[in-house]
């Protein structure tokens, strides 16, 4: 099953942010309003929802992306 543009980009926004890479503040805002993402000690975290998002998005792409600790 193929993810719709929003889910792509909610996808998208939710990995950036697990990367530490940089992103348009837009997509940060929507991030941390929807409750998937905080900022701490000056970086960016996916919170426990933002994890259940990112990895029902990947599902539903057939994707298995876990990242080590």
């Amino acid at each position: 099953m193929s993810l719709s543009k929003n889910q792509s980009r909610k996808l998208g926004t939710l990995l950036a942010i697990i990367s530490n890479e940089s992103l348009p503040s837009e997509l940060l805002e929507q991030t941390i309003k929807d409750g998937f993402a905080v900022f701490n000690d000056s970086r960016y975290f996916l919170t426990p929802k933002g994890l259940d998002e990112k990895n029902r998005l990947c599902t539903l792409a057939g994707l298995n992306i876990r990242r080590g600790r």
